[in-house]
């Protein structure tokens, strides 16, 4: 949501929000996306990019679009998306955000570095965001999972803070 408000408050005349699943599989607060809604955000559910557009300058004008379905749900409780064969579609664009939710992966090297992760793959830190491994410090999406943009930049500040201290004294 924050992609969207941001680019609403940054003046782009008009914002769209595709979204592979339906409305009340979305992620996210319903707060922000109630706001999101009131600022003039449009919302098409259950869709999924295919391909994007460009001109003969490689400038985007646009994304190709597939519609999907809601298919059996996975061990977090969310639907798994099958795109429906055929359904391609076009949403004119020029300019497109891939705002992207990702499970974290397991590195090796964290082990082997003594990092430990919890059992979603998460890196563990303290409240200084200092890992497992004296000097090693880690804050945003590989600490807590997908959340926002914001939050992991005020992490990143918080745990240079953390590490100036420690430098210091």
């Amino acid at each position: 949501m924050d992609c969207v408000r941001t680019a609403v408050r940054q003046g782009a005349k008009k914002v769209t929000c595709l979204y592979r699943r339906d409305k009340y599989n979305m992620p996210g607060s319903k707060k922000e996306f109630k706001n999101a809604r009131d600022e003039g955000v449009r919302f098409i559910y259950n869709v999924s990019p295919k391909e994007i557009i460009v001109n003969q300058d490689n400038k985007a004008i646009g994304i190709i679009m597939q519609k999907t379905l809601l298919g059996e749900k996975d061990s977090s409780g969310r639907s798994s998306v099958e795109i429906i064969k055929g359904s391609d579609f076009k949403v004119d664009a020029n300019v497109i955000i891939f705002a992207l939710g990702f499970t974290p992966t397991k590195p090796d090297f964290l082990a082997a570095n003594g990092i430990d992760i919890n059992k979603w793959g998460e890196i563990i830190v303290g409240d200084d965001y200092q890992t497992t491994k004296l000097g090693v410090y880690a804050g945003g999406d590989c600490k807590r999972g997908s959340d926002l943009v914001v939050t992991a930049a005020k992490e990143g500040k918080d745990a240079a803070e953390n590490i100036i201290k420690s430098l210091l004294g």
